[in-house]
């Protein structure tokens, strides 16, 4: 009895302990997309007389200055700045005049990088053809654009590309969808896909213009889900479940004196409640996150995530039938038990890794 209680007050410390960090990482997830602009391009920004930046750090690094200079014509200039470290490269920035913020329908601003070492920038219309394979090339846009230049600062080490654009009237400026990307293959004057990550998925933005303030309340929500499901995950799968197993392999015969009445067992059914039971909330998290974004997926990853599900519903399920010792079927079922188990470690090793993997957040997931 005393250790039944033990077991069952270090898993209400267990539950209190995890919900307390998921909630302060939580409200911290909050502020990490939003952030100055580095000293170097705010600089140059200033010396343009653009009055506002921003810098998105985990989308991409690309950093943002503009000006509207006119309320009444809606002139809007423009400066958008990132590294192209590679032979070749491309930048985009544009606006989506529709009701989101999205790639598809975006009047693009893209600077390409050339082998040969120039640097060459027109207008594009990014269209629903492109998600289905058809050629990104130089088109007209409806925005009325001048001044349009791509080039290297060296000083910096930035590409940037300036414009200056018109907005129609009919442009609502406190409340407009800007979409921006980095690429590191281009042929011509054609950019290839960029890397299918989260940073580059996330790589649009409701924005006041006047204000410079993020109206993206949706992006913050899915970024909360998604640190949420990873934290239940981690700690559900990939650390109380594998607590568990190590506790009915090694601790059968000590080093704490519980052997003498089976009560290994209850720890490790514990361990196992706790760990199912944090494991299957990301899980239901993850599946809302994917449900939830239209226009990207990630099919490996969330078909392992099922799969670990399905297999510790069938290890829950088999302690309940569980046939007696002298019973002839207990060693079919203790091989069934073992062998269903250590498949369900490895897979969750392969898909914790495979989710940190997507986030490619360097500075908040460790694969440690």
């Amino acid at each position: 009895k005393e250790i039944k209680k033990k077991v069952k007050m270090s898993s209400s410390c267990l539950i209190f302990f995890v919900s307390n960090s998921i909630f302060l990482l939580s409200l911290f997830s909050l502020t990490i997309h939003a952030h100055r602009c580095t000293e170097n391009f705010l600089s140059e920004t200033v010396s343009r007389n653009l009055t506002l930046c921003k810098r998105y750090k985990h989308r991409n690094g690309v950093e943002f200055g503009w000006k509207v200079e006119n309320t009444t014509t809606q002139t809007l200039q423009v400066m958008v700045g990132a590294r192209l470290d590679g032979e070749t490269g491309w930048l985009a920035w544009g606006l989506n005049l529709g009701p989101e913020p999205r790639m598809v329908g975006t009047q693009a601003l893209i600077g390409i990088k050339q082998t040969n070492g120039s640097f060459l920038g027109n207008t594009y219309n990014v269209t629903q053809y492109i998600k289905i394979g058809c050629n990104l090339l130089p088109t007209p846009i409806d925005l009325n654009v001048s001044n349009l230049t791509f080039g290297f600062l060296g000083h910096i080490q930035y590409h940037i590309i300036e414009a200056t654009i018109y907005l129609p009237q009919t442009v609502d400026i406190s409340r407009i969808n800007h979409v921006w990307q980095v690429g590191i293959v281009a042929i011509g004057m054609e950019p290839k896909f960029h890397e299918k990550t989260l940073k580059h998925y996330d790589s649009t933005e409701i924005i006041d213009l006047q204000t410079g303030t993020s109206l993206s309340i949706r992006s913050a929500r899915r970024h909360q889900a998604r640190v949420a499901h990873g934290i239940l995950s981690i700690i559900g799968w990939g650390v109380i479940l594998p607590i568990g197993v190590i506790i009915a392999r090694y601790f059968k015969k000590g080093p704490i004196h519980w052997n003498e009445h089976d009560q290994w067992k209850h720890a490790h059914k514990a361990c196992q409640a706790c760990g199912y039971i944090f494991g299957a909330t990301g899980w239901a998290i993850g599946l809302w996150l994917g449900n939830y974004s239209k226009y990207y997926s990630f099919p490996k990853h969330g078909a392992y995530g099922i799969s670990i599900f399905t297999f510790a519903t069938l290890q829950t399920l088999a302690l309940r039938l569980k046939p007696h010792k002298n019973d002839e079927l207990h060693t079919y079922w203790s091989i069934y038990h073992l062998s269903l188990g250590y498949a369900l470690l490895i897979v969750i090793c392969v898909n914790i890794f495979k989710g940190i993997k997507i986030l490619q957040e360097e500075e908040t997931w460790k694969p440690t």
